[in-house]
């Protein structure tokens, strides 16, 4: 496969590097050029091309250099750490995701609100969407080419359609390269692991004497995984009992329930342990456990009791108080990843030529091919996949025989949960292949001075997602209910009591391989027109208007075990999926008016506006409007005052519209007295122990917990796994943004302080009728009755009506997330820039030579609101860690975060120190509950160190510490080995070199 790719990409790239092969190397000196004038530029965020470059909405632009100063070799890394930017889904993501929709793709998510509503831009012009919801994976950007990366806050729908609700990110590339360059970077982590390489090679030159230009770069990237076990932090060694899916394996009774006498006969009379307890009616209500000896132990209570194995990283015993006597069993496997690897080639081409004087044409090629592996916990037979066991299995332990007699039921079959760390872990490797080719012309009308420009472009991402680790429902079934143990499968059949390895023979006869299958496609035309209209006193009225057609089409196709004609999947440790297609057209039209309104008046200098139209025509949600009016005030030349108005749209993507409906592992958290994590039915819960705890109980009972168990009901997970799907009936979303802000620069002529320019805005973004899905953990809250959500307990409440539970056991059955216009969305903030640049011979350090530079980008959030419906209790989770607005848009919402750099030069070198600092947040739990004592995060700072040397032959050497001080990251909640790889360094100190090479 990887050969097959390579060939595409180079035949797709060969027609363009032809075109420089005539070129000569040896360029005649150019004779000194008259003075041009300057060429106007479009500016993020509008359509019409000024000379003053001036920006009338919050924008941010990040150089090259400060990209490459952080030494990764994606460049989401970099992005995530401005204050605009929330944690997405990138170096952190781990691929476990199952239906292979985003593993080890790269996100943008501004202002958290995810990355479906951060429209991404490569030269104002829209890229291939690497997601069925319309997110664009930054990992086919050609970072070897990008100039700048322009960051604007806040509705520019008017500008550029749907998806620009949070605002847009667009990376301008280099609008010229001559020569050849070669850049190779390699990292590595402190810790050994999480290992990069990077190699780039970029060629360009005029040709044709000059009428045109060719550009063909080539990048390869390679990022190796890191591992939470070689980390501190990721190794923890104490959990509640009675809570872990361990190799060993467990059983828990549900409604059947042994006697307690059977169980002390056994533990006290031949193990000589102390007693364990019951129920009231003497029955026993906790898990029993299994020894590779075939012995049993108690998992349920403290202290756990009879524990024999050895400590493994999957399973072992801690000491739970200072006394030494009490024992827990716990399940943590470290073979996770942190960090997903990342295998990835990349070219890019673009040929530019004037066929005339006033018509240019040109055709640019990207493609991307990428390969990513993540690795997670091995299958786990637990919550909705516990195997069944008969009494007639003849592996059941001796031991254990007299306890399934004893219960009212003595010969029905038991549920039993078990980690099949036998079939190793689940590894989910994510291949990738995405181009663009698109081709356009440009020119002069001949009327005043209005240009046109046109382009098409054809798009596809194909990607596979092949899923190792799963085991087969029915195998093993056939395994567990054969009279002989399945020795007619497999040599010597499987014993599943007990931490035992199996033959090679009978964990192939149980392994599965899945393999899942994705594309996108995406066919646009566009054509704009924009010029002078006619003069006013103030000057020029401009004017930019165009039309453009866009189709999105999406293919999903299952592997048919995880897709059964009955709807059912056969693999355990993956999702149910189901065929999916579908597709949206969309023609629009838009104008935008650039009208001077005064000038040259006492602190009115300038006044413009600025004002746009956009009429879209979707074929799934039919006609809509967006519109803006911004202004640009000039109050005298150090002080320009800007903001206005955008109202913005997103119509529903393809995927959010035809997804295939799936289940999905969802952590709810343990139930706790303290917290509202977990399952409000558990009798550990705050919701049994509350003021109320009738009524839930009540509302329990009627939701299908046995009536046996009820006041003994635990979960025996932290995880539910939850339904989702497209829903073709959804609406667009609508999005509200003001913006005000001012730029100053520096009014003294001193050159100490004339390079000084700082920006304020203030920023106001509310979303209505967000499409997400409804998360479980909100419906287990509000369904009991968290924030007044259903007061009267009613089990017919819509939230209740989500949770299914099985009659047996209790356990939620795959509740429903629905996919929904939700209620809304609001963000409300202010970011600060400051950029301030000196020579120490203008101050009075002029006794050191060089010169220094300083930025500092500082964001404050004032409000993050979310309401999951209309009409439904509206939170604020600013100030918060732990809710977002979907889980690809970042569940931390600090109220200041900032990164300062400053840089010291000295000729040829210079060095540089980052600082990065997210405010501590509280626990989001605390929103809903005030009386919650889940924990939040402290303050975080992490300080990065980078260097650069020019060196002689055009030849740069760059190099760097990350995470300088070995920072940690802080744990988010309660549960340990839980951090927030989006937010934090999570690879602890790092070490990066480059060198930049110019032929």
């Amino acid at each position: 496969m990887r050969s097959r790719t390579l060939k595409r990409m180079m035949a797709g790239g060969c027609a363009y590097g032809a075109l420089m092969l005539g070129v000569a190397h040896a360029q005649e000196a150019a004779a000194p050029e008259e003075p041009q004038a300057v060429e106007a530029v479009v500016v993020t965020g509008s359509r019409i091309a000024r000379q003053d470059y001036v920006a009338n909405s919050p924008i941010q632009t990040v150089g090259a250099a400060a990209i490459e100063a952080t030494g990764q070799v994606t460049v989401e890394k970099a992005l995530s750490q401005m204050p605009q930017f929330t944690g997405s889904f990138g170096q952190g993501n781990t691929g476990s995701t199952s239906t292979g929709l985003n593993g080890g793709q790269s996100y943008a998510s501004l202002r958290g609100l995810g990355a479906k509503r951060t429209l991404i831009l490569l030269d104002g012009r829209r890229l291939q969407p690497s997601n069925p919801d319309g997110s664009v994976d930054l990992n086919i950007i050609p970072e070897a080419l990008i100039e700048n990366v322009e960051v604007i806050t806040g509705g520019a729908s008017t500008a550029y359609g749907s998806d620009a609700t949070a605002g847009v990110v667009n990376f301008k590339l280099k609008r010229s390269f001559n020569g050849l360059t070669a850049d190779a970077q390699y990292g590595i982590s402190e810790k050994g692991d999480a290992e990069s390489f990077r190699f780039s090679v970029t060629g360009g030159s005029d040709f044709a004497e000059g009428k045109g230009r060719a550009v063909l770069s080539f990048d390869y990237t390679n990022r190796d995984r890191a591992l939470q076990s070689a980390r501190d932090y990721y190794i923890f060694r104490t959990s509640a009992p009675g809570l872990s899916t361990i190799p060993q394996g467990t059983v828990l009774f549900g409604a059947n329930l042994p006697t307690l006498a059977s169980i002390n006969s056994l533990f006290q009379g031949s193990y000589g342990t102390a007693a364990l307890t019951g129920n009231t009616a003497g029955r026993y209500t906790g898990q029993i456990g299994f020894n590779t000896d075939q012995t049993l132990f108690s998992t349920s209570g403290v202290p756990v009791l009879n524990f024999r194995d050895p400590q493994t990283d999957n399973a072992y015993i801690v000491n739970a108080n200072a006394a030494g006597t009490s024992q827990q069993v716990n399940f943590g496997y470290n073979g996770s990843s942190m960090q997903a690897d990342l295998d990835r080639y990349a070219v890019f081409a673009k040929v530019d030529y004037d066929l005339t004087d006033n018509l240019k044409f040109f055709s640019q090629f990207t493609f991307t091919d990428y390969v990513s592996v993540g690795v997670s916990n091995p299958t786990l037979a637990s919550n909705v996949y516990g195997l069944t066991v008969p009494v007639t299995n003849p592996f059941v332990p001796t031991d254990f025989r007299p306890i399934l007699a004893s219960r009212p039921t003595p010969n029905a079959a038991f549920t039993f949960y078990k980690a099949l760390d036998i079939l190793g872990p689940r590894v989910q490797k994510y291949s990738y292949d995405v181009f663009q080719f698109t081709n356009g012309l440009s020119g002069e009308t001949g009327f005043k001075d209005w240009t046109w420009d046109g382009y098409v472009s054809f798009s596809r991402a194909k990607f596979d997602n092949e899923q190792t680790g799963g085991a087969s429902a029915s195998a093993i079934s056939r395994l567990l209910n054969s009279p002989t143990g399945g020795t007619e499968y497999c040599a010597g059949g499987w014993n599943p009591f007990g931490n035992l390895t199996p033959s090679a023979e009978c964990v192939r006869y149980m392994s599965r391989r899945t393999l899942n299958q994705n594309t996108l496609e995406q066919r646009m035309v566009e054509v704009n027109v924009s010029g002078s209209l006619f003069d006013l006193p103030a000057g020029t009225v401009k004017f930019a208007a165009g039309t453009d057609y866009r189709s999105n089409e999406y293919t999903f196709t299952p592997d048919s075990q995880l897709n059964q004609p009955d709807g059912t999947s056969d693999i355990l440790g993956y999702s149910v999926l189901r065929d999916a297609s579908g597709s949206v057209d969309t023609y629009e039209v838009y104008g935008e008016l650039l009208v001077p309104i005064v000038k040259d008046l006492p602190f009115v200098q300038e006044f413009n506006l600025d004002l746009g139209y956009r009429y879209s025509d979707y074929s799934s949600v039919g006609g809509v409007q967006t519109y803006k009016a911004d202004f640009d005030w000039k109050i005298v030349e150090p002080v320009r005052l800007r903001g206005g108005y955008n109202r913005a749209i997103r119509a529903p993507s393809v995927g959010e519209l035809y997804a295939p409906v799936s289940t999905g592992s969802v952590a709810i958290g343990t139930a706790s007295s303290t917290t509202t994590n977990g399952d409000p039915c558990d009798v550990r819960s705050s919701w049994r122990t509350g003021a109320n705890a009738a009524a839930v109980r009540s509302l329990c009972l009627a939701q299908g917990v046995p009536t046996a168990i009820i006041d003994s009901y635990q979960l025996g997970t932290a995880q539910v796994f939850a339904l989702t799907g497209g829903n073709p009936d959804l609406q667009e979303e609508t999005a509200d943004t003001y913006s005000f802000g001012a730029v100053l620069r520096s009014p003294f002529q001193t050159p100490l302080l004339s390079r000084l320019t700082a920006s304020i805005d203030w920023y106001d973004i509310k979303v209505k009728d967000a499409i997400g899905s409804l998360s479980i953990v909100n419906a287990f809250q509000f369904c009991f009755n968290s924030g007044g959500s259903n007061p009267t307990y009613d089990p017919g409440n819509y939230y209740c009506s989500l949770l299914t539970r099985n009659s047996a056991s209790g356990v939620p059955t795959n509740p429903v997330q629905p996919l929904l216009n939700l209620g809304q969305f609001q963000t409300t903030g202010v970011d600060v820039q400051v950029d301030w640049s000196f020579d120490f011979a203008d101050s009075a350090l002029d006794m050191i030579p060089g010169s220094f530079a300083l930025n500092v980008a500082l964001g404050y959030t004032d409000k993050f609101k979310i309401q999951n419906l209309p009409n439904a209790p509206v939170y604020d989770y600013v100030g918060t860690i732990g809710t977002g607005v979907e889980s690809t848009a970042g569940t931390a919402h600090p109220k200041w975060k900032s990164v300062t750099s400053g840089t010291y030069t000295w000729g040829p070198a210079s060095l540089g120190l980052r600082w990065r600092w997210i405010e501590a947040m509280e626990n989001s739990a605390k929103v809903v509950t005030p009386t919650s004592t889940s924990r939040g995060v402290k303050a975080y700072n992490a300080f990065d160190l980078n260097g650069r040397v020019e060196l002689p032959w055009d030849t740069a050497l760059r190099f760097g510490v990350n995470n300088l001080l070995d920072k940690a990251p802080p744990q988010v909640g309660d549960t340990e080995g839980n951090y927030d790889p989006q937010n934090y360094d999570v690879l602890g100190r790092s070490y990066y070199v480059g060198i930049r090479k110019r032929f």
